[in-house]
């Protein structure tokens, strides 16, 4: 099932707007980069993501009902690595340029992440495992709030 992701810019504390295939309004993202909320389109807050106070990574906690990950990025080296604790997962590709997807211990994909050309949405997400679709919205937009979310840009004057 495909999604796509698009920065919500208007007032308050709206993050990111997740859309369907089919361009209708699946779930919103409400929040700050250190506790975000992804909401169902009845405004039921079905996962909280929590980002924990870690010196040397990036640490996101993840919950939806009784399941919890943990999201690790480490940055410190050249190429950032992620790591997740609570389930099988890895990313292969790179989520600096945003273009990575998740894979599972079996390397089946579980999945993609792309930047979308093809309209106005931010970025393109191709699930093929429909159970775990919460968690990958939800990883998507820890990836995303790094790269978009309250970062100062230097700009020239």
């Amino acid at each position: 099932m495909k999604f796509y992701i698009k920065r919500d810019k208007t007032a308050g504390d709206s993050l990111f707007v997740v859309f369907d295939e089919h361009g209708r309004d699946k779930y919103f993202v409400s929040g700050s980069r250190n506790a975000s909320y992804i909401s169902d389109m009845n405004g039921r807050v079905i996962v909280k993501i929590h980002r924990l106070p870690l010196p040397a990574l990036k640490a996101y906690s993840i919950s939806s009902g009784n399941h919890n990950i943990k999201f690790f990025i480490n940055t410190s080296s050249k190429s950032p690595s992620c790591y997740f604790y609570g389930n099988s997962w890895l990313i292969r590709g790179d989520i600096s340029v945003n273009s990575f997807d998740i894979i599972d211990a079996d390397n089946s994909l579980v999945m993609s992440h792309r930047r979308s050309f093809s309209n106005s949405m931010d970025y393109e997400l191709d699930i093929c495992k429909g159970n775990s679709e919460l968690f990958c919205i939800a990883t998507s937009v820890c990836v995303d709030l790094e790269a978009k979310v309250d970062n100062p840009v230097l700009q020239t004057v």
